[in-house]
């Protein structure tokens, strides 16, 4: 089990699993096809940020716990997929919902430090997975 600091806006997320070896970052994005649609599906019938969220979901299967940070709704809109979509995971191992603007890896991790109490992974370098 992972935990996870998750920074996400409507068109990208950073994700940083915490492990015991240190922190890997990750990364996401959006597919662009869902900016311009009128009915909010892309050619393959996923609705606009539905199947951004669920791409997310995907990378944060296992998740012990879960700290979302982000400047505007989507981490909100986020937190609510997840508890309807995954209520008997992810849902439940959100630990705080914090709204930040657009940070560096370092302010992203002191940040979450607050949740994380318990990590030394902080002041360690961040691999890219």
């Amino acid at each position: 089990m992972i935990d996870y600091v998750v920074w996400l806006d409507s068109e990208k997320a950073q994700i940083f699993a915490l492990k015991t070896s240190g922190v890997e970052k990750s990364h996401l994005e959006k597919n662009t096809q869902d900016h311009h649609t009128h009915n909010k599906t892309d050619h393959h019938g996923d609705a606009g940020p539905e199947h951004f969220f669920r791409d997310l979901s995907v990378k944060l299967a296992g998740a012990n716990q879960l700290l979302i940070l982000g400047p505007g709704l989507a981490k909100n809109h986020f937190k609510t997929h997840l508890e309807t979509h995954h209520t008997n995971s992810l849902g439940k191992k959100i630990i705080g919902i914090e709204t930040c603007d657009h940070l560096t890896d370092n302010q992203i991790l002191a940040s979450a430090h607050k949740f994380f109490k318990h990590y030394d992974l902080f002041n360690n370098p961040i691999k890219p997975s």
